[in-house]
């Protein structure tokens, strides 16, 4: 019978002590990483809101660690703010926080309801920050207001800041519809727009018409099914002119 001999291993401290000081500083670094406060903020797309807005609905004012929030907290709330259309998060490992944010557009302010309504349907409180959008002054079908709302928001912005008073009106003659789509536009230069909805786009070639026309004032028919078809009539008179800006006070 053959004996075995058993052979004693010594411990290696300086293997062990190398062993754990790399878990030492494995752990330190995830505590250092998870721990790491926000150090940069970044916010971009935003026009009404203001970066305080959007800092204190996030609740990061006190720039807290950047991993312990997550981004769909932060998303949600960030999103609570009326004007935000959509939000996206994006977070670094430099502890830098990107916020990009999809504003929705105020387009009109309705007079029916006494509401700022956005591009993406919902009406909001109105306050100063939406200055400088026309009023619609009078009621429109649910469905046809939609529809409404989807084509203006197509529109240039600077061209509906040209809009004083939007008006639905309907193109009746005789007790029969002829055009339900249609609406008068009274824009600040003192012109009047007819336009439709099919049409709608066709409001940002105004700036080209408003040069076309030079210093005459008058009415221009843009609710024509024929693309090619721009009237304008001038108005009669001054006085004519002065009654048709006043059809919205």
């Amino acid at each position: 019978m053959v004996k075995v001999k058993k052979v004693k291993r010594k411990l290696n401290f300086k293997a062990l002590i190398i062993l754990l000081l790399i878990l030492y500083l494995i752990v330190m670094l995830l505590y250092t990483f998870f721990t790491m406060p926000i150090k940069n903020i970044y916010i971009k797309g935003t026009n009404l809101l203001t970066d305080n807005d959007i800092i204190t609905t996030a609740e990061i004012k006190d720039y807290p660690a950047i991993f312990k929030i997550s981004k769909k907290s932060l998303e949600n709330k960030i999103s609570s703010l009326e004007l935000v259309d959509d939000v996206t998060i994006t977070k670094k490992l430099n502890g830098t926080l990107i916020i990009e944010i999809k504003e929705a557009i105020p387009l009109l302010y309705n007079r029916t309801t006494n509401k700022v309504v956005l591009n993406n349907g919902k009406e909001v409180e109105k306050n100063s920050k939406y200055l400088g959008i026309p009023t619609l002054i009078n009621y429109v079908p649910t469905d046809i207001f939609k529809s409404f709302l989807d084509v203006l928001s197509e529109v240039d912005l600077d061209i509906i800041k040209m809009i004083n008073e939007i008006e639905y009106d309907p193109d009746i003659r005789e007790d029969i519809t002829i055009d339900e789509y249609r609406f008068l536009l009274r824009m600040n230069d003192t012109n009047l727009v007819y336009v439709n909805i099919i049409n709608m786009d066709r409001l940002n070639d105004y700036k080209e018409i408003f040069n076309t026309i030079g210093d005459l004032r008058g009415t221009v028919y843009l609710d024509s099914y024929n693309a090619d078809n721009i009237i304008f009539e001038a108005f009669n008179s001054d006085k004519d002119s002065n009654e048709n800006g006043d059809e919205g006070n």
